[in-house]
Protein backbone atom coordinates (compact mmCIF):
# COMPACT_ATOMS: atom_id res chain seq x y z
CA UNK A 1 0.00 0.00 0.00
CA UNK A 2 1.19 3.41 -1.20
CA UNK A 3 -0.18 6.88 -1.38
CA UNK A 4 1.15 8.85 -4.21
CA UNK A 5 1.00 12.29 -4.32
CA UNK A 6 1.37 13.91 -8.41
CA UNK A 7 2.23 17.89 -9.50
CA UNK A 8 0.31 18.82 -6.07
CA UNK A 9 -0.18 22.76 -6.13
CA UNK A 10 -2.07 24.75 -3.54
CA UNK A 11 -2.55 28.86 -2.68
CA UNK A 12 -4.29 29.93 0.04
CA UNK A 13 -6.52 32.84 -0.87
CA UNK A 14 -4.59 35.28 0.51
CA UNK A 15 -1.40 34.55 -0.67
CA UNK A 16 0.43 35.97 -3.47
CA UNK A 17 2.12 32.45 -4.63
CA UNK A 18 1.13 28.74 -4.09
CA UNK A 19 2.47 27.39 -0.91
CA UNK A 20 2.90 24.24 -2.56
CA UNK A 21 3.73 24.20 -6.61
CA UNK A 22 3.78 20.88 -8.52
CA UNK A 23 4.83 18.67 -5.55
CA UNK A 24 5.59 15.01 -6.10
CA UNK A 25 5.93 12.70 -3.45
CA UNK A 26 5.13 9.30 -2.62
CA UNK A 27 4.17 7.60 1.23
CA UNK A 28 5.12 4.17 2.06
CA UNK A 29 3.92 2.15 4.54
CA UNK A 30 5.77 2.63 7.77
CA UNK A 31 6.71 6.07 8.82
CA UNK A 32 7.86 8.98 7.02
CA UNK A 33 8.89 12.26 8.98
CA UNK A 34 8.25 15.16 7.11
CA UNK A 35 10.66 18.04 8.10
CA UNK A 36 10.85 21.88 6.62
CA UNK A 37 10.63 25.48 7.87
CA UNK A 38 8.18 26.86 9.65
CA UNK A 39 5.26 28.12 6.89
CA UNK A 40 7.17 25.85 4.28
CA UNK A 41 3.79 24.05 3.73
CA UNK A 42 4.35 20.55 5.65
CA UNK A 43 0.86 21.04 7.05
CA UNK A 44 -0.48 21.65 4.04
CA UNK A 45 0.76 19.04 2.30
CA UNK A 46 0.19 16.24 4.94
CA UNK A 47 -3.93 17.58 4.98
CA UNK A 48 -3.93 17.43 1.47
CA UNK A 49 -2.49 13.39 1.87
CA UNK A 50 -5.40 13.52 4.21
CA UNK A 51 -7.85 14.57 2.22
CA UNK A 52 -9.01 17.75 4.55
CA UNK A 53 -8.01 20.12 2.00
CA UNK A 54 -8.51 19.95 -1.80
CA UNK A 55 -5.41 20.38 -4.29
CA UNK A 56 -5.84 23.67 -7.34
CA UNK A 57 -4.03 20.86 -9.30
CA UNK A 58 -2.22 17.41 -9.44
CA UNK A 59 -4.00 14.41 -7.77
CA UNK A 60 -4.05 12.19 -4.56
CA UNK A 61 -4.26 8.38 -5.22
CA UNK A 62 -5.46 5.96 -4.41
CA UNK A 63 -8.55 7.15 -1.99
CA UNK A 64 -7.91 5.66 1.62
CA UNK A 65 -9.50 5.94 5.17
CA UNK A 66 -7.30 8.61 6.98
CA UNK A 67 -6.91 10.75 10.28
CA UNK A 68 -5.24 13.78 11.42
CA UNK A 69 -3.92 14.66 14.73
CA UNK A 70 -3.51 18.62 14.42
CA UNK A 71 -0.95 20.47 16.12
CA UNK A 72 -3.27 23.47 17.91
CA UNK A 73 -5.35 21.52 20.58
CA UNK A 74 -8.32 24.29 20.98
CA UNK A 75 -10.84 22.12 19.41
CA UNK A 76 -11.42 19.05 20.34
CA UNK A 77 -10.43 15.65 18.05
CA UNK A 78 -12.52 14.30 15.55
CA UNK A 79 -14.56 11.18 16.90
CA UNK A 80 -13.87 12.52 20.64
CA UNK A 81 -17.28 11.39 21.85
CA UNK A 82 -17.68 8.07 20.00
CA UNK A 83 -13.90 7.21 21.57
CA UNK A 84 -15.35 7.94 25.43
CA UNK A 85 -18.20 5.97 24.99
CA UNK A 86 -16.36 2.34 23.60
CA UNK A 87 -15.08 0.57 26.11
CA UNK A 88 -14.02 -2.29 23.84
CA UNK A 89 -10.19 -3.64 23.97
CA UNK A 90 -8.64 -1.23 22.01
CA UNK A 91 -10.18 1.48 23.20
CA UNK A 92 -9.48 0.55 26.94
CA UNK A 93 -5.83 -0.39 25.88
CA UNK A 94 -5.21 3.64 24.95
CA UNK A 95 -6.71 4.80 27.33
CA UNK A 96 -4.66 2.99 30.33
CA UNK A 97 -1.53 3.45 27.48
CA UNK A 98 -1.87 7.02 27.51
CA UNK A 99 -3.66 7.23 31.44
CA UNK A 100 -6.69 8.69 30.41
CA UNK A 101 -9.15 8.79 33.31
CA UNK A 102 -12.78 8.20 32.13
CA UNK A 103 -14.26 11.54 32.58
CA UNK A 104 -11.25 13.28 31.01
CA UNK A 105 -13.18 13.74 27.14
CA UNK A 106 -16.35 15.13 28.60
CA UNK A 107 -14.26 17.79 30.12
CA UNK A 108 -12.20 18.61 27.48
CA UNK A 109 -12.05 22.39 27.52
CA UNK A 110 -10.66 22.18 30.91
CA UNK A 111 -7.71 19.86 30.38
CA UNK A 112 -4.16 20.80 30.48
CA UNK A 113 -2.50 21.28 27.00
CA UNK A 114 -1.03 17.92 27.46
CA UNK A 115 -4.01 16.09 28.60
CA UNK A 116 -5.42 17.52 25.20
CA UNK A 117 -2.61 16.00 23.02
CA UNK A 118 -3.04 12.45 24.95
CA UNK A 119 -6.58 12.46 23.58
CA UNK A 120 -5.88 13.79 19.82
CA UNK A 121 -3.10 10.84 19.98
CA UNK A 122 -5.47 8.50 21.23
CA UNK A 123 -8.68 9.40 19.10
CA UNK A 124 -6.37 9.04 15.46
CA UNK A 125 -4.79 5.82 16.72
CA UNK A 126 -8.71 4.28 17.95
CA UNK A 127 -9.88 5.10 14.43
CA UNK A 128 -7.68 2.35 12.72
CA UNK A 129 -6.74 4.67 9.28
CA UNK A 130 -5.04 3.63 6.25
CA UNK A 131 -3.27 6.85 6.81
CA UNK A 132 -2.27 8.70 10.13
CA UNK A 133 -0.62 11.95 10.22
CA UNK A 134 0.15 13.46 13.41
CA UNK A 135 1.49 16.83 13.66
CA UNK A 136 3.47 17.51 16.34
CA UNK A 137 2.29 14.88 18.67
CA UNK A 138 4.94 15.58 21.76
CA UNK A 139 4.15 19.41 21.93
CA UNK A 140 2.61 19.77 25.47
CA UNK A 141 3.88 16.23 26.28
CA UNK A 142 6.19 14.99 30.03
CA UNK A 143 8.76 12.91 29.01
CA UNK A 144 6.84 9.57 30.49
CA UNK A 145 4.01 10.44 28.14
CA UNK A 146 6.59 10.57 25.14
CA UNK A 147 7.75 7.38 25.49
CA UNK A 148 4.60 5.96 25.67
CA UNK A 149 3.38 7.76 22.64
CA UNK A 150 6.36 6.54 20.43
CA UNK A 151 5.52 2.85 21.61
CA UNK A 152 2.07 3.37 20.77
CA UNK A 153 3.03 4.71 16.81
CA UNK A 154 5.53 2.49 16.51
CA UNK A 155 2.44 -0.08 16.62
CA UNK A 156 0.96 1.26 13.83
CA UNK A 157 1.10 -0.67 10.85
CA UNK A 158 -0.34 1.72 7.80
CA UNK A 159 0.92 4.75 6.13
CA UNK A 160 2.23 7.07 8.80
CA UNK A 161 3.24 11.01 7.94
CA UNK A 162 5.36 13.02 11.12
CA UNK A 163 5.59 16.22 11.65
CA UNK A 164 7.65 17.14 14.82
CA UNK A 165 10.51 19.18 15.90
CA UNK A 166 11.27 16.10 18.80
CA UNK A 167 14.46 14.52 16.92
CA UNK A 168 14.23 11.75 19.40
CA UNK A 169 10.61 10.74 18.10
CA UNK A 170 11.94 10.80 14.47
CA UNK A 171 14.97 8.92 15.59
CA UNK A 172 13.17 6.25 17.18
CA UNK A 173 10.05 6.24 14.55
CA UNK A 174 10.38 7.21 11.34
CA UNK A 175 11.91 5.25 8.17
CA UNK A 176 12.50 7.93 6.51
CA UNK A 177 12.82 11.80 6.63
CA UNK A 178 11.39 13.94 3.28
CA UNK A 179 12.46 17.72 3.82
CA UNK A 180 11.21 20.75 2.36
CA UNK A 181 14.04 22.31 0.80
CA UNK A 182 14.97 24.42 -2.35
CA UNK A 183 13.74 23.28 -5.44
CA UNK A 184 11.22 20.83 -4.03
CA UNK A 185 10.68 17.79 -1.07
CA UNK A 186 14.33 15.61 -0.71
CA UNK A 187 13.90 12.22 0.64
CA UNK A 188 16.31 10.51 2.36
CA UNK A 189 16.47 7.42 4.54
CA UNK A 190 16.50 7.02 8.30
CA UNK A 191 15.36 9.08 11.54
CA UNK A 192 16.26 12.54 11.88
CA UNK A 193 20.07 11.53 12.66
CA UNK A 194 21.20 9.88 9.62
CA UNK A 195 18.58 12.16 7.34
CA UNK A 196 20.55 15.30 8.74
CA UNK A 197 23.88 13.53 8.70
CA UNK A 198 23.42 12.85 4.86
CA UNK A 199 22.24 16.14 3.92
CA UNK A 200 25.15 17.82 5.46
CA UNK A 201 26.91 15.72 3.49
CA UNK A 202 25.31 16.63 0.53
CA UNK A 203 25.74 20.15 2.06
CA UNK A 204 29.57 20.10 1.86
CA UNK A 205 29.66 18.20 -1.28
CA UNK A 206 27.71 21.39 -3.03
CA UNK A 207 29.93 24.03 -0.97
CA UNK A 208 33.32 22.13 -2.35
CA UNK A 209 31.66 22.12 -5.82
CA UNK A 210 30.32 25.77 -5.89
CA UNK A 211 33.97 27.08 -4.51
CA UNK A 212 35.81 25.17 -7.30
CA UNK A 213 33.26 26.25 -10.09
CA UNK A 214 33.63 30.06 -8.77
CA UNK A 215 37.49 29.41 -8.96
CA UNK A 216 37.41 27.97 -12.45
CA UNK A 217 35.22 30.35 -13.73
CA UNK A 218 37.73 33.24 -11.37
CA UNK A 219 40.53 31.66 -13.97
CA UNK A 220 38.66 31.55 -16.97
CA UNK A 221 37.67 35.19 -16.64
CA UNK A 222 40.86 35.93 -16.56
CA UNK A 223 42.40 34.24 -19.59
CA UNK A 224 39.15 35.33 -21.66
CA UNK A 225 40.60 39.49 -20.50
CA UNK A 226 44.43 38.31 -21.72
CA UNK A 227 43.12 36.78 -24.86
CA UNK A 228 40.76 39.76 -25.74
CA UNK A 229 43.95 42.16 -25.27
CA UNK A 230 46.00 39.64 -27.12
CA UNK A 231 43.33 39.64 -29.98
CA UNK A 232 43.15 43.20 -29.47
CA UNK A 233 46.87 43.60 -30.27
CA UNK A 234 46.53 41.07 -33.22
CA UNK A 235 44.30 43.22 -35.10
CA UNK A 236 45.95 46.71 -34.69
CA UNK A 237 48.95 44.32 -36.16
CA UNK A 238 46.74 43.58 -39.05
CA UNK A 239 46.04 47.30 -39.27
CA UNK A 240 47.61 48.93 -42.55
CA UNK A 241 46.64 52.53 -41.47
CA UNK A 242 50.19 53.38 -40.02
CA UNK A 243 52.35 51.79 -43.06
CA UNK A 244 54.27 53.64 -45.49
CA UNK A 245 52.01 52.80 -48.87
CA UNK A 246 55.65 52.47 -50.51
CA UNK A 247 56.46 50.01 -48.05
CA UNK A 248 55.08 46.43 -50.00
CA UNK A 249 57.25 44.49 -47.48
CA UNK A 250 55.12 45.28 -44.38
CA UNK A 251 52.17 44.94 -46.40
CA UNK A 252 52.89 41.26 -47.75
CA UNK A 253 53.88 40.35 -43.87
CA UNK A 254 50.21 41.43 -43.05
CA UNK A 255 48.46 39.76 -46.06
CA UNK A 256 50.94 36.54 -45.29
CA UNK A 257 49.34 36.69 -41.38
CA UNK A 258 46.02 37.12 -42.18
CA UNK A 259 45.87 34.44 -45.33
CA UNK A 260 47.73 31.48 -43.18
CA UNK A 261 45.33 32.89 -39.70
CA UNK A 262 48.83 33.39 -37.28
CA UNK A 263 46.68 36.44 -36.24
CA UNK A 264 43.15 35.61 -36.82
CA UNK A 265 43.31 32.36 -34.27
CA UNK A 266 43.77 34.62 -31.13
CA UNK A 267 40.80 36.12 -32.29
CA UNK A 268 38.84 33.03 -32.28
CA UNK A 269 40.03 32.08 -28.98
CA UNK A 270 38.56 34.55 -27.61
CA UNK A 271 35.41 34.24 -29.05
CA UNK A 272 35.49 30.41 -28.12
CA UNK A 273 35.54 31.23 -24.51
CA UNK A 274 32.29 32.67 -24.05
CA UNK A 275 31.04 29.23 -24.40
CA UNK A 276 33.35 27.93 -21.67
CA UNK A 277 32.72 31.17 -19.45
CA UNK A 278 28.43 30.48 -19.79
CA UNK A 279 29.34 26.61 -19.00
CA UNK A 280 31.24 27.74 -15.54
CA UNK A 281 28.80 30.45 -14.86
CA UNK A 282 25.84 27.52 -15.02
CA UNK A 283 27.96 25.24 -12.61
CA UNK A 284 28.23 27.89 -10.34
CA UNK A 285 24.42 28.28 -10.44
CA UNK A 286 23.61 24.65 -10.14
CA UNK A 287 25.99 24.59 -7.11
CA UNK A 288 23.49 26.37 -5.13
CA UNK A 289 23.81 27.06 -1.06
CA UNK A 290 21.12 27.59 1.45
CA UNK A 291 21.60 30.64 3.25
CA UNK A 292 22.68 30.05 6.84
CA UNK A 293 22.77 32.73 9.81
CA UNK A 294 25.18 31.43 12.58
CA UNK A 295 26.07 35.04 13.65
CA UNK A 296 25.32 36.38 17.37
CA UNK A 297 22.04 37.31 18.18
CA UNK A 298 23.20 39.22 21.35
CA UNK A 299 26.26 41.62 20.12
CA UNK A 300 24.88 44.38 22.69
CA UNK A 301 23.46 42.48 25.32
CA UNK A 302 25.09 41.68 28.87
CA UNK A 303 24.02 40.35 32.30
CA UNK A 304 22.59 41.79 35.14
CA UNK A 305 25.21 44.09 37.33
CA UNK A 306 23.48 42.33 39.90
CA UNK A 307 25.10 38.95 40.94
CA UNK A 308 21.71 37.19 41.87
CA UNK A 309 18.45 38.21 40.05
CA UNK A 310 16.02 36.45 41.78
CA UNK A 311 15.55 34.37 44.87
CA UNK A 312 12.97 32.29 46.23
CA UNK A 313 12.61 31.28 49.82
CA UNK A 314 11.87 28.18 50.97
CA UNK A 315 7.82 27.55 50.71
CA UNK A 316 4.87 25.10 50.36
CA UNK A 317 2.39 26.07 48.48
CA UNK A 318 -1.37 25.14 46.81
CA UNK A 319 -0.48 22.72 43.96
CA UNK A 320 -3.29 20.90 42.55
CA UNK A 321 -5.10 18.99 44.73
CA UNK A 322 -1.83 19.26 46.97
CA UNK A 323 0.83 21.45 47.47
CA UNK A 324 4.19 21.94 46.51
CA UNK A 325 8.08 22.10 48.44
CA UNK A 326 10.18 25.06 47.29
CA UNK A 327 13.59 24.92 48.48
CA UNK A 328 15.80 27.88 48.59
CA UNK A 329 16.35 28.65 45.03
CA UNK A 330 18.86 31.45 43.32
CA UNK A 331 19.18 32.37 39.27
CA UNK A 332 22.40 33.71 39.42
CA UNK A 333 22.44 36.54 36.73
CA UNK A 334 24.56 34.28 34.20
CA UNK A 335 22.33 31.07 35.03
CA UNK A 336 20.82 28.94 32.20
CA UNK A 337 18.70 27.01 34.38
CA UNK A 338 16.01 24.34 32.76
CA UNK A 339 12.79 23.42 34.56
CA UNK A 340 11.49 19.79 33.99
CA UNK A 341 8.74 17.15 35.26
CA UNK A 342 5.88 15.36 33.98
CA UNK A 343 2.70 17.09 33.33
CA UNK A 344 0.64 18.24 36.07
CA UNK A 345 3.34 18.39 38.14
CA UNK A 346 3.75 22.26 39.53
CA UNK A 347 6.11 23.17 36.61
CA UNK A 348 3.73 26.64 35.47
CA UNK A 349 2.70 26.94 39.63
CA UNK A 350 6.43 27.31 40.21
CA UNK A 351 6.75 29.97 37.58
CA UNK A 352 3.95 31.65 38.63
CA UNK A 353 5.65 31.55 42.28
CA UNK A 354 8.72 33.37 40.91
CA UNK A 355 7.50 36.23 38.24
CA UNK A 356 6.04 38.26 41.34
CA UNK A 357 9.39 37.64 43.17
CA UNK A 358 11.48 39.53 40.64
CA UNK A 359 12.67 43.01 41.58
CA UNK A 360 10.50 45.49 39.19
CA UNK A 361 13.43 47.11 38.19
CA UNK A 362 14.65 44.20 36.62
CA UNK A 363 14.14 43.96 32.43
CA UNK A 364 12.21 40.95 31.67
CA UNK A 365 11.16 39.16 28.57
CA UNK A 366 8.63 36.16 29.48
CA UNK A 367 7.24 34.22 26.95
CA UNK A 368 3.87 31.88 27.80
CA UNK A 369 3.09 28.51 26.54
CA UNK A 370 0.80 29.39 24.74
CA UNK A 371 -1.11 32.96 23.05
CA UNK A 372 -4.58 33.65 23.14
CA UNK A 373 -5.89 35.54 20.15
CA UNK A 374 -5.48 38.65 21.59
CA UNK A 375 -2.18 38.40 22.87
CA UNK A 376 -1.33 37.27 18.86
CA UNK A 377 -3.17 40.37 17.96
CA UNK A 378 -1.21 42.44 20.08
CA UNK A 379 2.17 41.35 19.50
CA UNK A 380 1.33 41.82 15.29
CA UNK A 381 0.07 45.48 16.08
CA UNK A 382 3.45 46.10 17.95
CA UNK A 383 5.31 45.39 15.30
CA UNK A 384 3.59 47.34 12.31
CA UNK A 385 4.50 50.08 14.70
CA UNK A 386 7.83 49.91 15.34
CA UNK A 387 10.03 52.37 13.53
CA UNK A 388 11.89 51.67 10.57
CA UNK A 389 15.49 51.01 12.13
CA UNK A 390 13.42 48.82 15.20
CA UNK A 391 11.51 46.97 12.51
CA UNK A 392 14.30 45.98 10.72
CA UNK A 393 16.30 44.73 13.77
CA UNK A 394 13.73 42.24 14.87
CA UNK A 395 13.05 41.15 11.45
CA UNK A 396 16.67 40.50 11.00
CA UNK A 397 16.33 38.47 14.49
CA UNK A 398 13.74 36.57 13.00
CA UNK A 399 15.22 35.74 9.96
CA UNK A 400 18.16 34.23 12.20
CA UNK A 401 15.74 32.02 14.39
CA UNK A 402 14.96 31.00 10.67
CA UNK A 403 11.18 32.26 9.77
CA UNK A 404 10.91 34.43 6.47
CA UNK A 405 10.18 38.37 7.28
CA UNK A 406 8.48 38.87 3.94
CA UNK A 407 5.94 36.41 5.09
CA UNK A 408 5.38 38.26 8.62
CA UNK A 409 4.98 41.39 6.69
CA UNK A 410 2.66 40.06 4.03
CA UNK A 411 -0.28 39.97 6.98
CA UNK A 412 -0.79 36.28 6.13
CA UNK A 413 -1.09 33.64 8.88
CA UNK A 414 1.04 33.82 11.12
CA UNK A 415 2.10 30.65 12.60
CA UNK A 416 1.93 29.88 16.30
CA UNK A 417 6.38 28.85 15.79
CA UNK A 418 6.44 32.52 14.25
CA UNK A 419 4.82 34.17 16.91
CA UNK A 420 7.06 32.91 19.81
CA UNK A 421 10.30 34.38 17.54
CA UNK A 422 8.46 37.69 16.64
CA UNK A 423 7.99 37.86 20.57
CA UNK A 424 11.71 37.08 21.46
CA UNK A 425 13.00 39.38 18.53
CA UNK A 426 10.82 42.44 20.26
CA UNK A 427 12.19 41.42 23.74
CA UNK A 428 15.19 41.64 22.21
CA UNK A 429 14.84 45.43 21.85
CA UNK A 430 14.37 46.22 25.43
CA UNK A 431 17.50 44.21 26.30
CA UNK A 432 16.10 41.75 29.00
CA UNK A 433 18.53 40.90 31.78
CA UNK A 434 16.42 37.85 32.29
CA UNK A 435 14.33 35.38 29.80
CA UNK A 436 11.41 33.04 31.00
CA UNK A 437 10.26 30.87 28.54
CA UNK A 438 7.65 28.09 28.80
CA UNK A 439 7.87 25.24 26.23
CA UNK A 440 9.41 27.27 23.46
CA UNK A 441 10.07 24.71 21.19
CA UNK A 442 6.32 23.81 20.98
CA UNK A 443 5.62 24.56 17.14
CA UNK A 444 8.82 24.68 15.97
CA UNK A 445 10.30 23.28 12.87
CA UNK A 446 13.97 21.51 13.53
CA UNK A 447 15.42 23.78 12.17
CA UNK A 448 14.27 27.08 14.33
CA UNK A 449 14.42 24.44 17.12
CA UNK A 450 18.17 24.51 16.31
CA UNK A 451 18.56 28.27 16.01
CA UNK A 452 16.62 29.22 19.25
CA UNK A 453 19.41 26.24 20.44
CA UNK A 454 22.35 27.99 19.39
CA UNK A 455 20.65 31.43 20.05
CA UNK A 456 19.76 31.08 23.77
CA UNK A 457 22.60 28.83 24.62
CA UNK A 458 24.58 31.95 23.50
CA UNK A 459 22.49 34.79 25.50
CA UNK A 460 24.61 36.12 28.28
CA UNK A 461 22.23 36.90 30.58
CA UNK A 462 19.46 34.56 32.56
CA UNK A 463 17.49 32.15 31.36
CA UNK A 464 14.68 30.38 32.99
CA UNK A 465 13.34 27.33 29.87
CA UNK A 466 10.39 24.95 31.07
CA UNK A 467 10.53 22.03 28.74
CA UNK A 468 9.73 18.67 27.78
CA UNK A 469 12.79 18.76 25.11
CA UNK A 470 15.77 16.99 26.60
CA UNK A 471 18.15 17.34 23.69
CA UNK A 472 17.38 21.02 23.62
CA UNK A 473 17.86 21.46 27.19
CA UNK A 474 20.85 20.08 27.03
CA UNK A 475 22.09 22.72 24.24
CA UNK A 476 21.58 25.37 26.15
CA UNK A 477 20.93 25.10 29.79
CA UNK A 478 23.38 24.23 32.43
CA UNK A 479 21.48 23.93 35.58
CA UNK A 480 18.28 22.31 36.31
CA UNK A 481 15.03 21.90 38.78
CA UNK A 482 12.66 19.22 38.60
CA UNK A 483 9.80 19.63 39.77
CA UNK A 484 8.56 15.81 40.71
CA UNK A 485 5.91 14.34 43.28
CA UNK A 486 5.08 17.54 45.13
CA UNK A 487 8.98 18.61 45.46
CA UNK A 488 11.16 20.96 43.31
CA UNK A 489 14.92 19.69 43.86
CA UNK A 490 17.95 22.26 42.03
CA UNK A 491 20.90 19.81 40.21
Amino acid sequence: MQLTLSGVTYAYPSSFEPILDRVSIAFPEGWTGLLGDNGCGKTTLAKIACGLIVPDAGSVSPHLASAYCAQETDDPPAGLFDFAADFGRDARALRVALGIEDDMPWRYDELSFGERKKLQVACALWQRPDVLVLDEPTNHIDHDARARIAGLIQGFKGIGILISHDRELLDEVAARCASFEAGGIVVRQGGYTAAHAQAELERATVVRERRAAKGELARLAAEKDARAHEAARAQARRSKRHIDPKDRSAKAKIDLAIFTGQDGARGRLSSQMDARMQAAERRVGAAFVHKRYDGDLWVDAAPSPRKVVVRIAEARIPCGAGTLHIPELFVGNRDHIGIVGPNGAGKSTLLGHIRPRIARDLVVLDIPQELDPARRAQVLERVRHLSDAERGRVLSTVAQLNSDPDRILDGGATSPGELRKLMLALGMLEHPALIIMDEPTNHLDLHSTEALERALAAYPGALLLVSHDRVFLDGCTTATWKVRDGAVTAR
